[in-house]
């Protein structure tokens, strides 16, 4: 492992404290470097977790305006990198750089300084619904299957969760940056337009909402990792399941996958909850991705390279990691 601190650019935000705390819960002797543009935050944040300093950061600047001494041994994005400083920080510095801000649309830039770079450092894009959680699920009901024809995955954005807000902004901005929807029909990329971007989404609790397709890189992941020649992730906004039974707005992910089981057509259906919300799972996703991206989950650390959230672990493995977080997932044949 490299020496230096985990650099959370964007600690200071809504998922970056999240993200802190399960790297602090999962790594408790990791170090951390809270960097962000509001200090007293990041000072606060930084003092809760404890091991880890408050970093000013400025994404405009080469090195991200850090100072030549300070040592980093990744650096974990997110906030927006549009500049791309911090993939060039953390290749100059030559340590793993993950991730979770650039949507499936946006990532052409990256990809093309990691090509120009591609021995520098260790490049995870796990730009996936919080983080890579909706992905391991579909990857872990696929299992089940022989052949896997579709796959459906939908999630609910609660608007009384704390990262709700922040969720759909970033669903609005990659919409207006390609409107057109991204989805596998019949093994071919497909953009949908108009009334096809629309589709019911069925809650843990059996309500119908109205949800419409996303462009997410969970789609392209699933196409390439099963072979599924359909794949459509469908998000919707209304409140949770647990809200709806009187509980805390939940980050809620559900997924139907379709294919031959023994030699017979069968239909699965996962669903995942967790009660803390949507910036805590994202938080905890980013923490299993840099823990393993660093050697510090019981493997070895990567090596250069250019890398996604489902090559890092095995889907039971990391669905095990989420249920002792305290993720609820459960598994019926319909």
């Amino acid at each position: 492992m490299h020496s230096g601190s985990i650099l959370l650019v964007g600690g200071s935000g809504v998922v970056g404290r999240q993200a802190a705390r399960w790297i602090r819960q999962r790594q408790p002797d990791a170090a951390l470097l809270i960097g962000g543009r509001n200090m007293d935050t990041a000072g606060a944040i930084a003092e809760q977790v404890g091991n880890a300093r408050p970093l000013k950061i400025d994404m405009d600047k080469s090195r991200l305006g850090l100072a030549d001494d300070v040592k980093v041994s990744a650096v974990v994005m997110l906030a927006p990198d549009d500049g791309l400083n911090g993939l060039a920080y953390a290749q100059d510095q030559g340590v793993p750089f993950l991730s979770i801000v650039n949507g499936l649309v946006e990532v052409g830039p990256e990809i093309a300084l990691f090509a120009h770079n591609a021995t520098a450092a260790p490049v995870i894009l796990a730009s996936h619904w919080m983080g890579g959680a909706a992905t391991f699920l579909a990857l872990k009901l696929a299992q089940r299957f022989e052949v896997t024809r579709s796959i459906t995955l939908g999630a609910i954005i609660d608007e009384n969760d704390q990262a709700g807000p922040t969720a759909l902004e970033d669903m609005e901005r990659v919409h207006e940056s390609a409107p057109p929807a991204l989805i596998f029909k019949d093994g071919r990329r497909t953009w949908l337009t108009g009334d096809a971007v629309k589709a019911p989404l069925r809650a843990i609790d059996g309500r119908s909402l109205e949800a419409s397709a996303f462009s997410t890189f969970d789609t392209a992941s699933l196409y390439v990792a099963t072979g599924a020649r359909n794949i459509r992730f469908d998000l919707a906004s209304g409140s949770s399941s647990s809200r709806e039974a009187g509980g805390e707005p939940a980050a809620e992910i559900v997924v139907e996958v379709e294919g031959d089981i023994d030699g017979r057509a069968q239909r699965v259906r996962g669903t995942l909850e967790f009660k803390e919300g949507l910036a805590s799972l994202t938080g905890l996703c980013v923490a299993l991705a840099v823990g393993a991206a660093l050697g510090l989950e019981g493997r070895s650390a990567l090596k250069a390279g250019m890398s996604l959230p489902e090559l890092l672990w095995r889907p039971d493995d990391y669905l095990e990691q989420l249920a002792h977080s305290g993720v609820t997932i459960e598994e019926q044949r319909l």
